[in-house]
């Protein structure tokens, strides 16, 4: 069975910002299609513990 891979271009070769829609979560990663040119990227579906920093570190930090 032959299975066909269609070309898409790739996040950050046009001149425009993307504008993307990200599919419903299902599994580790969602794609997201851009709307204006059709490009598509993965988005992780979680935060590691690296990600973001608690509101104690912010004021911490402050």
């Amino acid at each position: 069975m032959a299975t066909s891979v269609s070309e898409k271009p790739i996040a950050g070769d046009l001149d425009h910002k993307h504008r993307w829609r990200i599919a419903e979560p299902d599994g580790p990663v969602s794609v997201g299609t851009c709307r204006i040119c059709g490009a598509e990227k993965q988005f992780r579906n979680w935060l590691s513990d690296m990600d973001f920093i608690t509101n104690e570190e912010h004021r911490q930090a402050a």
